[in-house]
């Protein structure tokens, strides 16, 4: 800005043109002489006896004044430049409004009248005009006339379109202060806008037109703080525990990186947290830069828990950062609508002044936002994904990910297995793992992993490398299943992410909701104990991100030995007769010589189950004769007393064979016959009978 007056007078200046040299005109200063010319004669009239006389008119004399003119229009402001008269890079906010002054001064000898306009726009060198202007309808215009002596003689304030057009007389050496309280308009961050201040001079536009218009050029530059908010949250949130809670972290930069930014004083920042979470019991809600929060209940949900916190007394300068802290739970009075993608979003406001206030938020549907109406659009932007952006005014937020798991391990097996397998009769347990949660399970290492352990007996064992998953996406039986193999790891687990797939299967992405994976195994026996028990667990090993603490976690899968059971029992046949009624039991019979035994000996096969790989063949029934050879005859065909040997199928253990459909017969060593199939559960008994020897006697 100028703010020094010169004034020339003609002849000064027709001294400087003729010698050549360079004058330094300034816009904002016209100076102006001349010379009029007073011609004087005096009159008068005058009666002789009351008679009128002719008038005289006295001799002319000639006054020659000089007469000067001079004004000046200087911009105020303190820029930092005293050569010019602009007032530059005045700061304003976006629709703001800044405050030029300009002092008018008459500086010559003569009344002048001065008419004042303002207009958009004015060419100061390296300070165009931008996009942005001012309102004139309500841009604010004082001027104040003094005195010569100083002293204030008027003042007035019109709104620029009023203003527009004033005419403002002054007297040699008085002045007027005019200050242009300017109204920004359609202008953001960044932007520069002129505005040109015009005195015109009545006195020049009569004498010299060329010197009558002096002009001060106004220069604001846009600023305005640019938020950078970034909401972040420390993990998941387990839905199965009702204290489990975490943590947000909300910071509030004013981005350095914008050219524009400006100061923020009184910052508000406000969380209000969706439906279904509330501030924890023990929130530890926290602030930095000595501003001030506070909790309240002004959150999207509706019970009357405390979901919402609100910052005032914020104050950031360009680059600084300001860090927001509160611990956050499950509201079980409310439903959360989606699981794995909450969004918390968190909104910073800025009251400007003249009724405008910035309302930027994390959230870019929210109708609210207004950053567009202050910095460039491409400043602000919004990521919900978590990501870190870079872009100037950036905001971002990351998804709450909560987890609602749910697993257990349920159907254990019985099964049946023979003393000792081969490759063609081992048998399979299984065990069934349910998702009853909403999280998908075992798509990540150590989620769901299982232990398969065998029991003490050591006779029946796993088979290695014989572990398969069977996978119900839907439980709906139209739909076909698919099959992975798993192996185990060296810390003897089965991890349920390292499945491979089998007979075509997807690649394993892990068990859905409402799922059912199925554990196949296979056990074997190696001369196990028929009637013996022996037990496999098969345990359930739930890891990875809120783990479920409820549920069956392992299931006991038996496996009893199963095999031939032979029954012998003895009837007393006093008479021997083939027609007699006999009763068969395991205990001691008191008999005289003469008599006869009927020994009857059952195979049964006890496998329970139809399975054709447990039906027994070529079962040979033998009873050795050297136990009574030498005391009792065997009866049959040849002997006097007919009770032949007999070996068939028969319905249970109390049945006697009805034919000899088997063909047992009996040598001098052995009664025997062999059933050629004995199928699970089914029965085959063998028949013969001895005559008893005299007292003491081995022959007959």
């Amino acid at each position: 800005m100028t703010s020094n007056a010169f004034k020339y007078s003609v002849l000064a200046v027709a001294i400087t043109t003729s010698l050549g040299v360079a004058s330094t005109a300034n816009a904002a200063k016209s100076v102006g002489d001349s010379t009029p010319t007073i011609d004087n004669i005096a009159t008068a009239t005058y009666s002789i006896a009351g008679i009128a006389q002719t008038p005289v008119e006295s001799n002319k004399v000639t006054v020659n004044i000089t007469q000067s003119a001079a004004f000046s229009l200087t911009a105020k402001n303190v820029d930092g430049d005293l050569t010019d008269d602009y007032n530059k890079l005045a700061v304003v906010t976006p629709k703001g409004r800044v405050a030029f002054n300009h002092t008018l001064t008459n500086s010559g000898n003569v009344e002048d009248t001065y008419t004042l306009n303002l207009a958009q726009g004015g060419d100061i060198p390296n300070n165009p005009q931008g996009a942005g202007s001012y309102d004139f309808a309500t841009t604010n215009v004082t001027y104040t006339i003094y005195n010569a002596d100083g002293t204030e003689k008027s003042t007035q304030t019109v709104t620029g379109t009023v203003f527009q057009n004033t005419n403002i007389v002054l007297k040699p050496n008085e002045r007027a202060d005019i200050l242009v309280s300017a109204k920004t308009s359609g202008n953001i961050g960044g932007d520069s806008q002129n505005l040109t201040l015009s005195a015109t001079s009545a006195f020049f536009t009569a004498s010299d037109v060329t010197k009558a218009t002096l002009t001060n050029i106004d220069n604001s530059v846009t600023k305005v703080p640019v938020f950078k908010i970034t909401s972040k949250v420390s993990s998941t949130l387990n839905l199965n525990d009702p204290t489990s809670k975490v943590t947000y972290t909300v910071t509030v930069r004013n981005d350095e990186n914008a050219p524009y930014a400006a100061n923020a004083n009184n910052i508000m920042v406000f969380d209000g947290l969706p439906a279904g979470l509330r501030l924890a019991d023990q929130p530890n809600i926290s602030v930095s830069n000595n501003a001030t929060i506070t909790s309240g209940n002004e959150g999207k949900g509706t019970s009357s828990a405390s979901d919402s916190i609100r910052v005032t007394l914020l104050n950031l300068a360009p680059g600084q950062e300001a860090t927001i802290k509160f611990d956050v739970q499950k509201d079980q009075a409310e439903t959360l609508a989606d699981l794995k993608t909450t969004l918390n979003h968190a909104a910073v406001t800025l009251d400007l002044g003249e009724n405008q206030i910035i309302y930027d938020t994390t959230d870019a549907n929210d109708t609210q936002q207004n950053t567009a109406n202050f910095y460039p659009s491409t400043d602000d932007s919004e990521i919900t994904d978590g990501t870190v952006n870079t872009v100037i005014g950036s905001d971002s937020t990351a998804p709450l990910v909560s987890n609602q798991r749910a697993v257990s391990i349920v159907s254990p097996t019985k099964k049946e297995i023979p003393t000792t397998t081969t490759a063609n009769t081992l048998v399979t347990h299984s065990a069934v793992i349910s998702n009853t949660g909403k999280e998908t399970e075992g798509d990540a290492v150590g989620e769901i992993k299982l232990t398969i352990t065998s029991g003490s007996g050591n006779k029946v064992t796993v088979v290695a490398g014989s572990v398969e998953l069977v996978y119900d996406a839907d439980n709906n039986p139209a739909t076909p299943n698919t099959t992975y193999t798993i192996t185990r790891d060296g810390n003897g687990d089965y991890d349920l992410s390292t499945a491979i797939p089998k007979n075509g299967a997807p690649a394993w992405t892990g068990m859905v909701p409402n799922s059912t994976v199925t554990i196949n195994y296979q056990v074997e026996s190696n001369e196990a104990v028929v009637g013996t028990t022996e037990n496999t667990t098969v345990t359930l090993v739930v890891g990875g991100q809120d783990a479920p603490t409820t549920g069956d976690r392992l299931v006991r899968n038996e496996t009893t030995v199963k095999g031939l059971k032979l029954l012998k029992e003895q009837a007393l046949n006093e008479t021997c007769a083939a027609s007699r009624t006999l009763t068969f039991t395991q205990g001691a019979v008191a008999a005289k010589p003469g008599n006869c035994i009927v020994y009857k000996i059952t195979a049964f096969n006890d496998f329970s189950a139809a399975d054709p790989r447990f039906t027994f063949d070529n079962v040979v029934i033998t009873d050795t004769t050297a136990r009574f050879n030498d005391k009792a005859i065997i009866q049959s065909a040849s002997t006097t007393y007919v009770f032949p040997v007999k070996l068939d199928d028969v319905t249970s253990n109390s049945e006697i064979p009805a034919t000899n459909s088997y063909n047992a017969s009996a040598s001098t060593s052995a009664i025997s016959g062999t059933v050629t199939s004995l199928a699970p559960q089914k029965y085959a008994a063998m028949v013969f009978a001895v005559k008893l020897n005299p007292a003491g006697s081995t022959t007959p």
